[in-house]
């Protein structure tokens, strides 16, 4: 009798906790995979399978004619869209309707996360983006087109260097560098050289702040989207609290420096000070 209960509360668990959540879609006459499909899909992404980009494009592809699919992100029902006027229509025309991003993370856990547009909702995003938008017209842009041409020109000047009719670079690897001294010099007022100096603070910092593969990275992330009022139990944090503090500092000195010698500089921390006048 005992093994009979047993077996009859796993057959309920099953049911209710693993197979019918993955058919809330279905339920309501969305398209979307079978529930094992979409287990086996979930244990794929879980081991970084495959890149979110290559994971987007499969899901595309295999509903073809489909307006729209459902889709889950761990247990959390999301909509896929396929058809480029329904995307307009949401984004546009019924844009108030669908204003708030879904939160990712729980409230007042990531001061890195929570104050960008992507995190904030409601009269929070609407202020943020009144204060934010004066600052990225294209003449505003423009003005750190020539903090680019630096960079590119250092970037250049690496390989000439070399001296050599042909060298043999690692492309990811070498353009991410580039990215991270754009970065650090448009965004944080920073110059840095990642090719002459490989191991500069900035760009480890960098690969650390997005850096979301691995397997404990996975389960981290699964427990803080899945069950986040149990992150904030587990003390788990989206960012490392080093890297938290490293690009906190950077802002911080920058900003009380040019508030202390009147330094203008053309970068994204100048036309946000603007912006806070």
């Amino acid at each position: 009798m005992f093994w009979i209960l047993v077996l009859i509360a796993t057959v309920v668990f099953t049911y209710f906790v693993l197979i019918k959540p993955l058919n809330y879609w279905s339920d309501r006459d969305v398209p979307q995979y079978k529930f094992w499909i979409t287990w086996i899909e979930m244990l794929l992404g879980f081991i970084s399978y495959r890149s979110i980009s290559e994971n987007i494009e499969k899901v595309y592809n295999d509903f073809p004619g489909k307006r729209y699919c459902g889709l889950y992100q761990f247990f959390i029902p999301g909509l896929f869209l396929r058809d480029p006027d329904l995307i307009k229509q949401l984004t546009v025309k019924d844009f108030d309707h669908f204003t708030d991003h879904y939160q990712m993370l729980p409230e007042n856990s990531e001061p890195l996360w929570e104050k960008n547009l992507f995190s904030l909702r409601g009269e929070k995003w609407r202020n943020m983006r009144s204060t934010l938008s004066p600052s990225f017209t294209s003449s505003k842009m423009k003005i750190m087109f020539g903090l680019i041409s630096e960079c590119a020109k250092q970037f250049v000047a690496y390989f000439q260097e070399k001296n050599l009719e042909v060298v043999t670079v690692e492309m990811r690897d070498t353009f991410t560098r580039f990215a991270n001294d754009v970065i650090a010099s448009s965004a944080f007022g920073l110059n840095c050289n990642s090719l002459k100096e490989p191991e500069n603070e900035f760009y480890l910092m960098g690969k650390e702040v997005t850096n979301f593969t691995g397997l404990w990275s996975n389960i981290k992330l699964m427990i803080i989207f899945v069950t986040p009022k149990l992150s904030q139990v587990l003390g788990l944090k989206f960012f490392k609290p080093k890297v938290t503090h490293f690009f906190k500092k950077i802002v911080k000195d920058n900003l009380d420096s040019r508030e202390k010698n009147g330094i203008i500089r053309p970068d994204m921390i100048h036309l946000l000070m603007e912006a806070r006048k």
